[in-house]
């Protein structure tokens, strides 16, 4: 199934919370996933929070955190929190994720690339209402007057990336990977809790 996170919202500037996760990180001397929402492209819970965010009204930090190190770090956090002024304000599981993509691709090629991507996602990951759709156009090869011409070949598909979040995440970072990213329009991730 995958790695377990849960999101936790830390109160204190990102700069801040970002030091101190990676000096934590460090210090444990053992690797583990993290995602800050508004790099990763993960979803907000509310229109307050991410208008707080963009204008700095308030400072909370969105932070995804595998569970392996969920509690060691709610403890550093809680004792040196007082002193560098950071504070845990919630903390909860998640159990899946999501996202919505969709493409138009006009080339062989990187169409290949993909559908390599999207026919096998991770183990954990289930593409909904996915149902690519390949067209050939043989009469679309000629110029027309001086009109663009036709594409002669599409591959076209759209759906929801939907599974436990470890997986969703590697999935929606490999697509953001591939050469041919700027031809899959992704949504954000939005989190079930």
């Amino acid at each position: 199934m995958g790695k377990s996170f849960s999101e936790l919202v830390i109160a204190g500037p990102f700069e801040l919370v970002k030091g101190f996760l990676i000096g934590f990180r460090c210090g444990a001397g053992e690797e583990f996933g993290y995602f800050f929402h508004h790099k990763s492209g993960i979803r907000r819970d509310t229109l307050s929070e991410t208008l707080k965010g963009i204008f700095a009204i308030e400072y909370h930090v969105h932070l995804c955190l595998e569970d392996s190190v969920l509690e060691r770090f709610q403890q550093a956090v809680e004792k040196a929190g007082s002193q560098i002024g950071l504070k845990i304000v919630n903390a909860k599981p998640i159990k899946a994720a999501r996202f919505d993509f969709s493409f138009t691709i006009n080339n062989r090629k990187a169409a290949q690339n993909v559908r390599k991507l999207l026919d096998h996602p991770a183990e954990g990951v289930s593409l909904e209402d996915y149902r690519p759709l390949e067209e050939e156009h043989a009469e679309h090869e000629k110029v027309v007057g001086g009109y663009a011409p036709l594409h002669p070949y599409s591959f076209k598909g759209s759906g929801t990336a939907h599974g436990g979040f470890g997986p969703v995440m590697e999935l929606f970072l490999a697509v953001h990977r591939i050469p041919e990213s700027e031809l899959v329009l992704t949504g954000e991730i939005a989190l079930e809790f």
